[in-house]
This record gives C-alpha cells, structure tokens and sequence, in this order.
C-alpha cells in the first residue's frame, strides 16, 4: 500500500482488502484496488480504473458505516445498516443491499434517492473531472497511471461499459442466485442457456425468450470477450454464475465444458480470494429430479465449490395452483428429499431452495412447509432455504412472523431472498 498527494487528493494504492468472503458487522473491502479521500469521501476503485465503492465521514454521509457500491453491469447498491440488531438473521448480511430495481416488503425503502446519495455521486463527477486535470501533475509513475485510468471512466462511459458486459453474455442477468450473496455478488456472468424450460405465472424474471441452449463456440466467445472485459481486475473475482433462469437445462456435458474453459480462459485459480472457485446456478424441480446420479458425480469433480439453487415454491398443491406453478406436491417432496441426499453425499456441492411467502396464500403451506424442515433428520450446514415473498403480495408483518416460524422449526438454514440482478 503506498500514498500520494496530489493537489488536495490522497491517493492510496495497492490497497489490500480481505481474502474471504466473511461477513462483518462494520465496512469491510474485498481484493485488490485505488482508494482516493477527497472532500470527506472515500471512492475505492478497481484494477480497470471503474468506480467501485462511495462512503464519507460524518461531514458528508448520515451514516459513515454505510456505503454505496456499483456493480458491473452500471447498477447500485446501497449498503444500510437498516434492522442493524437483526438483519443477520433474516438474510445472512450485516448490511441490506438495497438496490435500483427490486423493492422487498422486508427492506422497502429506497436510500438511493437520498439527497446524500445524489450529492455523494455529484461529487464524484467533480473528482473523474478533476483527475483530467491532474493526470500529469502526480511525483509517481503509479499515480500517474492510476489517474489516467480514471479520467476515462466517467458515469456515461462506465453506463458503456455496463452496456458492454450485457453485449457480451446476451444481455442482463434478471436474477441472481440467492448463493451470490456469499460473495458479494462479485460474480462474472456467463449465458449457457436463455430463457427458461417452465413459464410459471407468477415468475417476474421472465426475459420473454424463448428457451434456447448456446453452442460451445458462443461460449467461447463470451469467455475471450469477458477476459479482455475484465482485464487486469479477473484477480479480483473467483466465482461464476451460469445464466439463465434454469442452467440445468444445457445438460452436463455443456456445463463442464463451460465451467472448465471458465476455469482456464478466465484464471479463476489465480484469484486474490485463495481457495477453489465459486459456481452458482439455477435448476428446475423437475429437471433436478431426473437428473441421473453420475451427473453430480461429475460436477462434483469440477475445481468448483458449486451452488445449484432450486426453486420449489410450496409443498401445498393449492398454493402451486394459486401461484400458476407447474409442479405437483409429491415432485417438490422428491425433489427436497434428493436435495438432502446430494448434499450429504457429495463435498462440493450444495443444493439450496426456495420457497414463497404471501398473505393470501393457504395456511396448509407454511404449515406444510414448517413440518418439512422440521423433518429434516438432523441440523445440517449445508442446504440452505431462502423464501421468497411475493412481489405485490406480502405484508412485512405476516412475513416476518411467518419467516421466523418456519426458521426455529427448521433443522436446516433459513434466509429471505433479496433479489439482484447483473
């Protein structure tokens, strides 16, 4: 780590964050990158020069422990103390990521319009416009270089390179796996499929297409783009998420292809987070359930810690129907039971789940629900449960009570789902 001066700008380079992904209850940063105090603010900058993270002092910000931070595809996310004493147990962060475009019954408030948020990104407008001016007055050869990487990326021309990575991989993720939140979301996308093979009526992440598998050399290619995307800052990132809604539906063959070029083209053991790799993706009840064993025998032998996260809903056959999800109770109970047994019997794989929560749905699914996890044998670590409540159909009352329920009956983890997208 190494200072500058630079006008009234201190510059602080090579700065190391963690090497793990734990979670703290105070501001932590992970990997590698460029931190510039100006005016009351802290701007953390990655490898490429990108905006990364805002935060201030007490001069400039409500609350110093809170931060702003951009993700790669140009959206933000507000990092908020909210429910401080508690929010641990309700989503496995320290801090709600509140972010642009997904509101929860839990977490409905929007702090990125606040006047301090605005004002916080304004001055960040004045800083990229300001090492313009700088970029040739630094004493260092470092800060020199490390000025001119910023200069160029301004709010409209990192929009461009958000506008880029969706170029690449065939536009936005719409949802992320729940398991991303393991990691902070720093996860490097890639589309092995598009659309999804179910179209249930309550599903708000519909893409609109049409349910399509990629060819290996499309996956190729998004894999070159993304490493010359990424650059300098791939050692910043050891996890992958495989797109779309139901990756499961490309088969093994093309999911091992893709997770070992990734694994190569992308140099995901070279990361500044030690350790194996991270892969996350979604999979369909019904698929899950046909699928043969020597599939995860196989994923289990890629160099990936992986995270296939399935989406179960209700165990309750009216409230599958309410929903316009087609799927049969006993096909969810199967499925469960073939989670657990997954988990148990292979080391790098962990299967999650998710199921809903909603006001106007039949009591015989909490109940139904609740009983199941209560079934569960013994405490496990592995096989996390998110639930899920429904967009335009929860009460932060009725969910808070529900979720707490189910949780101390479950001998299995238990999280709410907050939705983010890439």
């Amino acid at each position: 780590m190494e200072h500058d001066f630079v006008d009234d700008l201190e510059i602080i380079s090579d700065v190391q964050g963690r090497k793990d992904w734990q979670k703290f209850s105070f501001p932590v940063s992970y990997g590698l990158f460029t931190r510039i105090k100006w005016r009351g603010y802290a701007f953390d900058f990655n490898l490429r020069g990108h905006l990364k993270k805002i935060s201030g002092n007490s001069s400039v910000w409500p609350n110093p422990l809170e931060q702003i931070k951009r993700t790669d595809s140009n959206d933000f996310l507000y990092y908020s103390t909210d429910g401080y004493e508690n929010t641990y147990d309700l989503i496995k962060n320290y801090y709600v990521p509140y972010n642009e475009i997904y509101t929860s019954p839990i977490y409905d408030e929007i702090p990125l319009e606040t006047p301090h948020v605005k004002q916080a990104l304004s001055a960040f407008d004045q800083l990229v416009e300001k090492t313009s001016r700088l970029v040739s007055s630094g004493s260092k050869e470092k800060t020199r270089s490390l000025l001119q990487k910023i200069m160029v990326f301004n709010r409209r021309t990192l929009a461009l390179e958000g506008e880029r990575l969706h170029h690449i991989v065939g536009g936005p993720l719409p949802i992320l796996p729940p398991d991303t939140i393991n990691v902070d979301y720093e996860v490097i996308p890639l589309r092995v499929m598009e659309g999804c093979t179910d179209h249930c009526e309550f599903c708000r992440f519909k893409t609109g297409r049409t349910c399509r598998i990629r060819s290996r050399e499309n996956i190729l290619d998004q894999l070159r783009s993304l490493k010359s995307l990424y650059g300098e800052d791939r050692i910043n990132y050891n996890s992958l998420v495989l797109g779309e809604n139901n990756a499961l539906a490309a088969g093994i063959d093309l999911l091992e292809f893709a997770a070992w070029k990734a694994f190569e083209i992308l140099s995901l053991e070279k990361s500044f987070q030690p350790g194996e790799p991270n892969l996350f993706l979604f999979g369909s009840p019904t698929l899950f359930v046909r699928t043969r064993e020597s599939f995860f025998e196989r994923l289990n032998a890629l160099p990936y810690n992986i995270y296939l996260n399935i989406g179960l809903e209700s165990l309750d056959e009216n409230t599958l129907k309410s929903i316009g999800k087609s799927l049969t109770g006993q096909i969810v109970l199967e499925a469960f039971q073939r989670a657990l047994h997954i988990n148990a019997a292979y080391s790098r794989i962990h299967i999650t789940s998710n199921f809903i929560l909603g006001k106007s749905l039949p009591p015989q699914h909490v109940e139904g629900l609740r009983d199941l996890l209560l079934g569960v044998n013994r405490r496990q670590e592995k096989g996390t449960v998110y639930l899920s409540p429904l967009i335009g159909n929860s009460e932060r009352r009725q969910i808070l009570r529900e979720f707490k329920e189910i949780k101390r009956a479950s001998r299995l983890p238990v999280y709410l789902y907050l939705m983010q997208r890439l």
